[in-house]
């Protein structure tokens, strides 16, 4: 079933979504059928928006969030309403979105079922705030490593290495890249490990398989190592 009853809860749907709506960050409220049917203040100071411009329009035509690659996110099917039928946890996730004057920014997005006993009454909640500066600061940290790397001087061995500055790493797994794709973009621990939807512990030790096999200690010699033998 979409949506269950709050067993034991005095609080209405209404008192529920007016609670959230009073956050200082973006709300967006959706129905079954993709509508929008919350928009709050905060929501029209970031995108620019006013509330009777987006009640009743589907959320995708508003929202248009893509990915880092400029992939669709926001589209008819969306992707948090198939995981909330299925009743599985939607993860906080960085989308590009254009505001009303079309400038482009980073949205953080949580998102959260708010429930009904009534399953068509049920609605689906994206909180959004600006990210970015944070995504500025990541792409600025890409190009400074990268800059490094470049200027760095290869030496025939690598004191702190097992094995010659010639000869290649070993090559690392597709989630270890993807970890070190992270690390490169200034992502932390925690950030990395929502991001893949795996456990710290786990973001821990890719990094440490990571180091092993590049022969460095620190993140940011891996980093450098990687983009100097273009492993990313």
């Amino acid at each position: 079933m979409f949506c269950k009853a709050v067993s034991g809860s005095h609080a209405t749907m209404r008192d529920i979504l007016d609670f959230i709506s009073n956050t200082a960050d973006g709300v967006v409220g959706v129905d079954r059928g993709q509508k929008v049917v919350l928009w709050n203040p905060a929501a029209e100071m970031l995108l620019g928006f006013k509330r009777r411009e987006v009640l009743g329009r589907f959320c995708y035509e508003v929202i248009g969030g893509r990915d880092g690659s400029g992939a669709p996110v926001c589209h008819m099917g969306c992707p948090d309403l198939v995981m909330a039928r299925k009743q599985e946890p939607i993860f906080t996730r960085d989308l590009m979105v254009r505001t009303k004057l079309g400038r482009e920014i980073w949205v953080s997005v949580s998102t959260v079922l708010v429930p009904s006993r009534w399953k068509d009454l049920c609605v689906l909640v994206h909180l959004f705030r600006d990210v970015s500066y944070q995504k500025a600061l990541e792409q600025s940290v890409k190009q400074l490593l990268a800059t490094m790397a470049k200027l760095a001087v290869p030496r025939e061995t690598d004191s702190r290495t097992s094995f010659p500055a010639s000869v290649p790493p070993a090559k690392l797994k597709l989630r270890e890249q993807e970890v070190l794709r992270l690390l490169t973009s200034g992502a932390s621990t925690k950030a990395i490990a929502i991001e893949l939807f795996i456990s710290p512990s786990t973001v821990r030790n890719h990094v440490h398989n990571i180091l092993a096999k590049l022969g460095v200690h620190s993140w940011l010699a891996a980093v450098t190592r990687s983009l100097r033998n273009g492993l990313i």
